[in-house]
């Protein structure tokens, strides 16, 4: 009851908090137009904040910061945003960068109050309002002007609240190389060659034509049409592309990935620690890994396919009309292949336990003593492997 009552307490005082003025809050914006180099990588750095890109007509990358700040007072306010400019630095392997200038050698880190829903691109409610104000050691800590910075989700006795939300209009030309410590990416219709680099941040872009690396620290990925060579690398999310054409390498630490449609020559998915799925098209490689978690291709065209998952089930729906290779291994977990009703095959199953079913009537079984442990079929075009340390396997026709 105790508990209970300081809870209500602290509850009363951060509503009275949330209700009062903060007469020391201000913000501004600014504009900078940036030439982006034929020969070159332009660099943008921001500390804390949200980023929206959209696509810009000529050769210039022309960016919107409007920046917020709060300190202990209005003097301490006005220095704060007086202070933010663009400045050319380095990053930390030494290549050239914009940065916005957040003071790093005054300010031990600097409180985003949007930090502890980087991963959200919806509003929260009231209530989940009121849970993040009591998140006081919510932290993130990066390299930022040659110093370790900290991010917190609440301002402290030395912790001032500072960000910036960025508007950046890319150019279809050029390279261009976006990094954010913290926040949400937000991108409409882009084309060019894009690198989004957050420490912790959801990112989420309605299509892309051209090369595009998305690599996030912490945070979902959720690209529309992506078209020409992608990648996208995070280290806990989930990933999920409507539409990939060209090549594709989707790695996750942890987080289930979906491609819902695909014309690729190479497509590589690794997840340590979630389901993959692909669907609706054809794929010259197709390579699919998770720690754990199931593999789901459907009515997909491969030529060459690599299933391999610690713990789960694998299902490949193709027809194998080009298919030349199919290996697939599972340490627990059954393995489903529905092909096409002339589909040829050499097929080889290695089970520690499960039985191997074959529902092609003319198919040549081969058998150790009583046991069925592989089948051929017509020509023999698809060289078939399936390993798996405990689970069933099945090929048939798709009826």
């Amino acid at each position: 009851m105790r508990k209970l009552t300081l809870f209500a307490g602290a509850l009363g005082l951060t509503l009275a908090v949330a209700a009062s003025p903060a007469s020391a809050a201000s913000d501004r914006s600014f504009t900078k137009t940036f030439p982006v180099p034929a020969d070159a990588t332009l660099r943008l750095a921001n500390l804390a904040g949200r980023i929206e890109l959209s696509q810009a007509p000529g050769s210039e990358l022309k960016v919107e910061a409007h920046v917020f700040a709060e300190g202990k007072d209005a003097a301490e306010t006005r220095r704060l945003l007086d202070q933010m400019s663009w400045v050319e630095g380095r990053d930390k392997k030494g290549n050239p960068e914009w940065a916005l200038s957040y003071p790093v050698n005054d300010y031990r880190g600097f409180a985003y109050p949007g930090s502890g829903r980087g991963e959200r691109h919806d509003e929260p409610g009231v209530l989940e309002r009121l849970l993040e104000s009591f998140n006081l050691g919510n932290q993130s800590t990066g390299t930022y002007l040659g110093k370790r910075v900290s991010v917190y989700g609440s301002p402290g006795a030395s912790v001032p609240v500072l960000y910036a939300d960025l508007k950046i209009a890319l150019p279809a030309t050029g390279k261009v190389r976006v990094r954010n410590l913290i926040g949400p990416v937000d991108g409409g219709d882009l084309a060019g060659d894009l690198v989004v680099d957050t420490g912790s941040g959801a990112v989420k872009i309605d299509g892309f034509t051209g090369n595009l690396y998305v690599d996030t620290g912490s945070g979902s990925v959720k690209l529309g049409r992506a078209r020409g060579e992608t990648k996208v690398d995070t280290g806990s999310g989930g990933i999920r592309v409507a539409e990939l054409v060209g090549n594709g390498d989707l790695d996750t630490g942890s987080g289930s990935v979906q491609v819902e449609k695909v014309a690729a020559g190479k497509l590589r998915i690794d997840t340590g620690s979630g389901s993959v799925s692909v669907q609706n098209g054809q794929v010259g490689t197709l390579t699919a890994d998770t720690g754990s978690g199931s593999i789901h291709v459907i009515d997909v065209e491969v030529e060459t396919f690599s299933g391999d998952t610690g713990s789960g089930s694998v299902t490949l729906q193709s027809s194998l009309a080009g298919a030349r290779d199919v290996h697939i291994d599972t340490g627990s977990g059954s393995v489903t292949i529905v092909a096409g009703a002339n589909a040829s095959f050499d097929l080889v199953a290695d089970q520690g336990s499960g039985r191997l079913s074959v529902g092609y009537d003319d198919a040549v079984l081969k058998k150790e003593g009583n046991r069925v442990v592989g089948a051929q079929r017509g020509s023999k075009q698809t060289r078939i492997v399936i390993e798996t340390g405990s689970g069933g396997c099945s090929i048939s026709p798709k009826t």
